[in-house]
This record gives C-alpha cells, structure tokens and sequence, in this order.
C-alpha cells in the first residue's frame, strides 16, 4: 500500500474513532450485523457492501390491516359470571368461561411491514482491501471506505432530521471512478419507475385472507383483506461528473468524481384519525419535502444534521474507563466479553447506542413512538406484528427517556397515546360500563383498544385479563412531568391521560368479601400459578400483585397533580378513600413478594416476567426504608434468576439490582445482557441473540445510568450502584426528577465531583452513601456540593 493511502486510512480511523463509535472489518452478511439510522420517521439498515450495498428501509407508519376492534356478544354479562367464578375459587372453570363466551375474532391484528431495500450495485474491478465501517454514534453518520485497484472509495450515509431524508454521499480519491447502478426493491406491493436522474416507487399494501391464501399468520385471524395503506419513495441522484441515466427500473452512474443521492418516502397515515386518510397523497408529500432540499450540497446538508444530532447525543457523556480497547473492532469486542473478558468502555457504548436508537425511532419529524423494533424491520410479517406492547415493552423504551436527558423523545409518544385514550373510552363504557378509558396489551398504530392475541386463549388470558395496561402507560407521561417539571403539560397532556386512567380502575374495582378493592379478573402478565383446587396452571385470579400497585400509582399521581393544579377535589377524595382500602403488598411463605394475592405455588419460579416488582422499579412503592419489603424484593428476583435470558428481562434485572443498591448484581446483569443478548451490532436479541427486539437496549440504558443516579425517593441518590470494575469516571449530563441535570466524577471508587444544575429552581436533597445535604437552587442555577457532601460525612 502506498504512503497516501496508509495515510488515508490512518486519517479515516483517528476522525471515525473519536467518542461512542461501533465499527468492523468487513460488510455485514447478515441484518443482525447491519447499522441502523434514523431521523425519527425514517429508518435504515446500514449493511455496507462493497460489490452491493444494501440500506434496508422503513417508514414509522407503514402497516398493513386497517382499524379493526372485537367486541365480544354479551361481554359485561359474561364479565359478571366470570367474577362470580374468580371470587368463588372456581379459577380453572373461569378461564375455560371466558375462552368460550369472551373472546372473538379476528383476535390480532396485521404486521409492520418494511419499506424498501435500496441497492447499491458497483462495477469495481479488482481486489478489496483496507476494508472499514463505522456508526458514530454521536454524530449519527454511518461510513464506510475500502480501497480497489489503488483508488480509495468512501461512502457516507446519514438520515437528517432537519431535512427529513436519507442522504448517501459517495466519494473517490480519483477523478471519474465511481460507477455503480441504484434501484430500490420490495417483495410486493410496489412499482419503480426511472426517469432522467430519478427513481420514483408507488405502493399500496393489498392485504390478503388467510382462507384467500394469504399470509395471515395468526390464527385467529388478523382482520379484513383489502386495498390498505399507500405509500410512495423518491430518489434523487446528483454528480459531480460523470453522468447519469436510467436504465429499466434502476439510475445508472458513469464515471463520477463524487455523488449524492437523496431519498425520502411518505405514507397516508394520520396519527389523528389513527387511519389511513385518502385525502394525504403520499406522493405530493415525498417531492414537497425533496423541494424543500432545493439545490442543498453535501456539505451544508451535512452540518445541518450534525449540529442537530450533536446537539442531543452531546447532552450526556459517559466515561467507565476502558478506552484501551477503541483500537479493537465492535464484534470482535463483543465476542471478547462473552469469553468473560471486562470491557466498560463497550459498556459505555452500550449506553450511548441506546439514547441514540431512542433519539432516532422517537423525534421528530417521527410522529410515533417506537414498536418492538424501533422502526428497524425487515420482515413482511414482524415477530409479534412488531406492535405496541403495553404489559412491559413500549414503557420500557421511555425508561431512558428523561434520566438521559432525552425528554423530547417523550413528544412522539403522547403525538399517539392522546387518540388512542381517545379511542379507549367506548370499550371502557360498552364492555365494562366504566368511565373513563382503556387499553389492553397490544395495540398498533390504528389504535386497537380491545383485547388481542394470536388465539382465542392468547386473546382471553393475555389481551381481557389485562385492561390496566394502558393505565401502567399512563404513568410514563407522569414521570416526565416528576422529571421535566412542566407544569403545561401536566394540565394539557398527561392529567387528563391520567384522570381517565383512574376514572377507569376506580369503577372496574370490586369490594370482595374482606372488604378490599381488587380487580376482578386480574392477572400477572403472562404467567401463571398452580390452582389449588385443579393442580392446573393458570393466570386469572383477583387482585394480582401487579394489578395492585398500577392501581396505587395511578391513584397517587392523580391525587398529586390534582393538587397541583387545584382540579377535581371530589374525585381526589374518591382516590384517597379507594387507597386505603387496596390489599396491602404481602410476602410469601417463601420469604418473597407474592405475585398473586393469595400465596399461590408458582408454575414457572424462572418466569421471564417479573410483574409484582413493578413497585421496586419502574415505580418506588419498594424502597429501602422498608427493609423486610427491600429483603424479599431481593430474594424474589434471587428466584427468578435468568428467567431464560430474554434480553428485556435481563435488562429490567439490571435496573432492579440498581433500585436495591446491589452493584455487582446490576453490574453481573448489565454484562449478562451484553453476553447473552446483544447482536454484533449490538442491537438486542429477545431470547438469546436473535429475534430482534430493541427494548432491551432501552431498558439496558436505563439501567447504566440507575447504576449511577437515582432520584426515585424524593432524593437524588449519587452513585447508588457503583461496581467495583468501573473505579473512576465520569457522568455529565443526566437528569433528576424535580428538574435537575447532574454532572459526576468520581475517582478509585469514590466521587470527587458534583454539580447540580437547577431548571425549575426547586429545592432537593443530594445523597452520597448515608450522607445527604439540601439545595435551594434557583432556576438556571448551579452548585458544586462535593465539598458540603464531604462534610456533611465527617
């Protein structure tokens, strides 16, 4: 290799390296090995070819199916009966019940579908060598550079959320090298035209019946077949140059120096209506924003995003040590760390690759929050439809949202949650005769908000036995408030949201005999207990431990905004008076927290749900005070163990052991999730390392930063959780509740450094250890209190 390109590729690692970068040796083979971007909106697949690249491509709205609810005959009858059975110990019977009389099809919905793939395919001539890409993650540019035949080319890809659209800039270090053809590609449903120095794609999903011979892959059906949701892409070739012409369905370049390609794409959803809406043409939207663009160069379009993308990514820095290891690829990192060997460094770019996946998947221009895969999807038919799932999942993907210093990414969650409340009110009313709103576990961007499975019995025991779901994704907005201190938005969005949330339980709750308020049916998401009286394992009972604590928490945040705003005195008394009589949280024959309310044998003691800690974390009705509560929160999840080593499961363990203030076991679970879950492009496997699911990475973030601040308490706790193997470094920029960003340094194991900054100028206690100072800062006001700490120990 000549100087100039030692040189080149020298220059090409130290510029690509600086701060949280994932980068290889070679091209993914694999989606699992491919780099995702996105603005939001878009998303794309990254996998770097050299003789073909591949961007795979979504759109946060493409879905196939259409609105679709199921309104069981007779249901608030049935419901009726099916108390009577619950209360009366008759458990198996009841389940067979409401299969039988409470279910109805179609059960499920149809699936988020990808977009396109964009294809790249180069005439190069000759061996590949000096081969690198990368994701930076801070600056969101994904790059790839190799040499051929002498000649250095180098791709860059990005998505600017400035100019909503996917750019592709392709370089070469000699004039006229760069040949290559560009089409885009869909399984079905999609036509492309090429005209002068353009590729236009018009689509529009048919959906077909399963008994039609279509792909409908849940059997209880998936809805109506038709003509569904239409979508259109455009892309936009520019040279400097050489020349460019279509041919068939693909643009092909001659002989440039260096080109730019822009893409963007549109569907006719509209979040309002939660539909498709015939009076949005997808394609008038497309070349409206490819108009906006004008005659921008890579340059200017380059600055833009990165000044955009900085501006958030840059809010946070963590530093755990290990730098020593930048010099070595991600995957081989990866593989290092599951052989045993210690990696923080990769752990910090765990970190920041989960606040940038959140950034990418929940912003705007994105108008949606992200599904189970973010908006990164290949498949026709997603794995569990790639859908909204409320009995964990979407709440877990906010966890980070706030502590990270992310709040905006909350926006395109509340952009869909309002019409879906919206939508729950007449399910509240016809099948249980409630105020108020509901939601059950599954939903999708038409907003279904009646129960949903792949079958009858998926239907009954995940979908009906859960209609509190939607309550537990209330109080995500409840958390942004307690973090934002935004006193509009707890009056315009999340109060209202809440309100209709506890309007709901408030009704649905049933005096039982000892005069306590339950649910009745209830259930622990997706476990089950052995029935005493049929040896049988099954889920319903009444006022299950994970119902409880929803039920506490709704009703405490309501009565607390309530007050803050000087609204609803009356349903504020209500509240009050229904918590006093909620079954108190109970510990087991077994020295742990029961999951049911009465102490039931488990079916499956290693179940990957770990429902009745919902009081440990994500709420703080568990906390340290109460040390018999924090002992047997401990040896519940003791029990549990690696409960199959689903990567969301482990990642709640790690923020868990984080809330219990056990460092090595956060810690052992942070690196499990890595070891076990993570994919070479440390996207996260649900079950092992495949089957893409991205709350895991959310989730693991959270849990990184619970590690090193908590503010859960009513305090904000300073290195709660520090392990042994992260002995000095820093975090700058998280979040506390009460409106605080925290800076902190720490050195051999011991913090050296604080500051405080005040946004909402309220006042706080700052804990170290047992030691604890008060703040009455000023809004814009900071303080350095690692000295008055220190002092406050000695």
């Amino acid at each position: 290799m000549c100087l100039k390109q030692i040189f080149s590729v020298l220059f090409f690692s130290l510029s690509n390296l600086s701060g949280a970068t994932l980068w290889y040796e070679q091209p993914a083979n694999r989606w699992e090995e491919a780099l995702p971007l996105g603005n939001g909106r878009l998303g794309a697949m990254v996998f770097g070819g050299v003789e073909k690249e591949r961007l795979q491509l979504n759109e946060e709205s493409l879905w196939a199916g259409c609105p679709v609810e199921t309104y069981p005959e007779g249901f608030k009858e049935n419901l009726q009966t099916l108390q009577e059975m619950v209360l009366a110990g008759n458990a198996s019977e009841a389940v067979e019940f409401g299969v039988a009389n409470m279910t109805k099809r179609p059960t499920s919905f149809r699936s988020y579908e990808p977009l396109a793939d964009l294809e790249l395919e180069f005439l190069h001539d000759g061996p590949v060598g000096d081969y690198h890409r990368d994701l930076d993650l801070m600056d969101g540019v994904a790059t790839v550079a190799y040499t051929v035949d002498g000649v250095r080319f180098r791709r860059e890809v990005l998505i600017s959320a400035v100019d909503d659209l996917i750019a592709i800039h392709l370089s070469a270090d000699r004039a006229g090298a760069i040949n290559f053809k560009v089409g885009l590609t869909r399984a079905k449903d999609m036509v492309v035209k090429a005209t002068g120095a353009e590729l236009q794609m018009d689509g529009q999903i048919i959906d077909i019946a399963k008994e039609d011979g279509g792909a409908e892959e849940n059997s209880g059906g998936s809805g109506p077949a038709g003509a569904h949701m239409k979508f259109a892409g455009q892309l936009v070739a520019k040279t400097v140059g050489g020349t460019v012409r279509p041919e068939g369905d693909r643009l092909f370049i001659e002989n440039a120096d260096k080109v730019l390609l822009f893409f963007t794409a549109a569907t006719d959803y509209s979040v309002q209506r939660m539909d498709f809406d015939r009076a949005i043409d997808p394609r008038s939207v497309v070349e409206r924003i490819l108009q906006s663009v004008g005659e921008k160069r890579w340059e200017g379009l380059k600055a833009a995003h990165l000044e955009e993308h900085r501006e958030v990514m840059d809010r946070v820095i963590l530093d755990i040590g290990g730098s020593e290891w930048a010099n070595i690829a991600t995957d081989k990192r990866l593989v290092a760390m599951k052989e045993g060997q210690s990696d923080p460094a990769l752990i910090a770019d765990f970190f920041q690759f989960g606040r940038y996946l959140l950034m990418s998947s929940s912003r705007r221009p994105g108008r949606l929050p992200p599904n189970l895969q973010g908006i990164w999807n290949d498949k026709m038919w997603a794995p569990w439809e790639s859908d909204y799932h409320l009995n964990i999942n979407l709440q877990m993907n906010y966890w980070p949202a706030d502590v990270t210093n992310l709040s905006e990414t909350v926006d395109s969650l509340v952009d869909w949650f309002e019409p879906l409340t919206k939508r729950g009110k007449y399910p509240a009313d016809i099948l249980y005769g409630a105020d108020g709103w509901l939601s059950y576990h599954a939903t999708n961007v038409f907003g279904r908000v009646t129960g949903s499975g792949s079958n009858e019995g998926s239907q009954f025991n995940n979908g009906f036995l859960d209609p509190l779901a939607g309550a537990w994704m209330a109080m995500t907005l409840w958390r942004h408030y307690e973090f934002t201190q935004d006193v509009n938005f707890l009056e315009t969005k999340a109060y209202p949201i809440l309100k209709g949330a506890a309007e709901f339980l408030i009704d649905y709750l049933y005096e039982d005999e000892e005069g306590q308020l339950v649910i009745v049916p209830s259930a622990s998401p997706e476990n089950k207990f052995i029935d005493p009286k049929t040896d049988k394992a099954i889920r319903v009972t009444r006022g299950s431990t994970y119902h409880n604590t929803i039920v506490q928490v709704v009703f405490e945040a309501v009565i607390e905004a309530s007050e803050k705003l000087d609204l609803d005195a009356a349903l504020r008394s209500e509240l009050t008076a229904a918590l006093k009589k909620l079954p108190p949280l109970k510990i087991g024959g077994n020295g742990t927290i029961q999951e049911w309310i009465e102490d039931y044998e488990e079916a499956q003691p290693k179940h990957r749900h770990v429902s009745h800690l919902l009081g440990l974390h994500p709420f703080a009705t568990i906390r340290e005070h109460d040390k018999a509560m924090f002992e047997a929160a401990a040896k519940t999840l003791e029990r549990r163990g690696f409960g199959g080593d689903v990567g969301w499961s482990n990642a709640w363990k790690t923020n868990f052991y984080a809330r219990l203030q056990n460092a090595p076991q956060a810690h052992f679970y942070v690196n499990r999730l890595l070891q076990k879950n993570a994919m070479p492009n440390l996207l996260t496997g649900h079950n092992g390392r495949s089957l893409f699911q991205i709350d895991a990475s959310f989730a693991g973030t959270a849990g990184i930063a619970e590690m090193l601040l908590q503010s859960h308490a009513g305090e904000i706790h300073l290195l709660p959780a520090l392990p042994d193997a992260w002995p000095t470094g820093s975090a700058t920029g998280l979040k506390a509740r009460g409106g605080f960003v925290v800076d902190i340094e720490w050195q051999d194991g011991k913090l050296t450094e604080v500051v405080v900054y005040s946004q909402a100028g309220q006042p706080c206690v700052v804990r170290y250890g047992n030691d604890r100072i008060v703040l009455d800062l000023a809004e814009g006001e900071k303080s350095n209190v690692a000295a008055p700490l220190a002092d406050a120990g000695s």
